[in-house]
């Protein structure tokens, strides 16, 4: 029998294994799901609230879910590299101790997702544009226009865009 929803949610609800003088570090509410070794030393944890990076020395790094895009996972080098929401933050890599990541992609993505309220994607010209509607830790909503590509200087792509954007803000009441 194949697990169901509350099967799967339960394997990103068990309580992640830190090392103490590392756990000693993570900030207070930041309830750690899963975590995972990286090859510098330091943890990444996805947590219920955001991805951090925690070593023995203290926190490194704390990422809200709604400022993560997405993610992509190279198994040759053992990276995984963030994409951040605001496309002018550069990626970041995370490289691991090991190739054993997929609780820790499947919880980020969840967690990734869950961010996400509404999204619209059209395409103009011959770029991809999204617009999406995100949740931040205090559960205030913003929306985000991300194009895939150049999008040409006009006053018709200009109401384009503004059209994209009143829609999915309007689909939530924004």
């Amino acid at each position: 029998m194949g697990l169901g929803y509350r099967g799967a949610m339960a394997l990103f609800r068990r309580r992640a294994q830190l090392p103490e003088p590392v756990a000693a570090h993570l900030p207070d509410g930041d309830q750690p799901l899963v975590s995972a070794p990286l090859a510098n030393g330091p943890w990444v944890v996805v947590a219920r609230n955001a991805l951090l990076v925690v070593g023995e020395e203290g926190l490194a790094q704390r990422a809200a879910w709604h400022e993560i895009e997405t993610g992509t996972w190279d198994g040759e080098t053992r990276t995984f590299t963030i994409i951040w929401a605001d496309r002018e933050r550069g990626e970041e890599s995370l490289v691991f101790d090991s190739d054993d990541v997929a609780l820790f992609t499947s919880a980020l993505r969840e967690r990734v997702q869950a961010s996400v309220v509404h999204h619209e994607t059209i395409q103009i010209g011959s770029t991809r544009v999204r617009a999406t509607v995100r949740r931040r830790e205090d559960e205030s909503m913003y929306s985000l226009i991300t194009a895939f590509g150049p999008l040409p200087d006009s006053p018709e792509v200009e109401r384009e865009l503004d059209a994209l954007e009143s829609r999915v803000r309007e689909a939530v009441g924004l």
